[in-house]
């Protein structure tokens, strides 16, 4: 088990004080919240494993020699998981890109075929398909590197929630590549509005989860869940189903450096060959 409180606020204020740094300096080293440092330096609370690491990392100090309780039980996911994760987690933010652009471009073609003619012809559905294809592609591997977090730092909403979105969106391309060739185009109102509300009820659930890693990844997490909630309570509404489109911009390229952030902690994280 876990070192117990008060007797964990007590070791890790009389680190920081030895390593000659402020609470607000250590927020900055390690970008976990002031208030959380206050809370677990006082005693207050009992955080999380993962954020015990996050902070002894930034106090330049090995989690083994800093605690010696079930040493082999904790290396497993302390060392084994970042170093099978980071690649992951970096594909991922790389992959957000992708997906950002794909959706983009999509939200275009989407307006382009509501307003105009829909009988578009085999090469705009072959490009239209092609697009849908990348974006599910790649917002797969962008969840892929939530999954790896969720892991990391013991989030279980966060990884839920993920598989339900990366289900969710593999649904949303083959509902969008279906309406195509849809003879009725009133009759697509329904299945659309169904999936709005989808993902605006699991978009929500993102956000919080997202919030919640607010101590392990700072003020970015905060802000990405933030942006989350907002655009999930958009979609919910339906009728502001596209007006949501100019929350994901902002919202995706937050969870990018989320992620980017999540990949540098796990590389600091991985074992020195040395």
């Amino acid at each position: 088990m876990m070192m117990q409180q008060p007797e964990l606020g007590r070791r890790l204020t009389a680190l920081r004080k030895e390593r000659n740094l402020t609470q607000e300096e250590l927020v900055e080293k390690s970008h976990v919240s002031v208030r959380t440092i206050q809370r677990i330096e006082a005693g207050e609370v009992l955080p999380r494993m993962s954020t015990v690491k996050i902070l002894l990392e930034a106090l330049g100090e090995r989690y083994e020699s800093f605690s010696a309780e079930s040493p082999q039980v904790k290396e497993t996911q302390i060392n084994i998981l970042p170093h099978a994760g980071r690649n992951t987690v970096l594909v991922a933010a790389l992959a957000g890109t992708v997906y950002l652009v794909s959706q983009i471009i999509l939200a275009g073609m989407d307006i382009f075929w509501i307003t105009g003619d829909h009988d578009w012809g085999f090469v705009l559905n072959a490009i239209y398909t092609g697009f849908t294809v990348v974006m599910v592609a790649s917002y797969i591997l962008f969840a892929r590197g939530f999954l790896v977090l969720s892991t990391v730092f013991e989030n279980t909403l966060l990884k839920a929630v993920t598989y339900m979105l990366m289900v969710a969106t593999v649904g949303m391309g083959v509902l969008d590549i279906t309406s195509l060739s849809a003879v009725d185009v009133e009759s697509l109102g329904i299945p659309y509005a169904m999936a709005a509300v989808l993902f605006g009820a699991l978009g929500i659930v993102f956000g919080v989860a997202l919030i919640r890693l607010q101590d392990s990844m700072g003020e970015l997490s905060r802000i990405a869940g933030m942006l989350e909630i907002v655009m999930g309570g958009m979609l919910v509404t339906v009728v502001l189903f596209f007006v949501s489109y100019v929350i994901l911009i902002p919202a995706v390229v937050v969870e990018i450096l989320v992620l980017y952030r999540g990949y540098e902690y796990l590389s600091r994280s991985e074992p020195s060959n040395g």
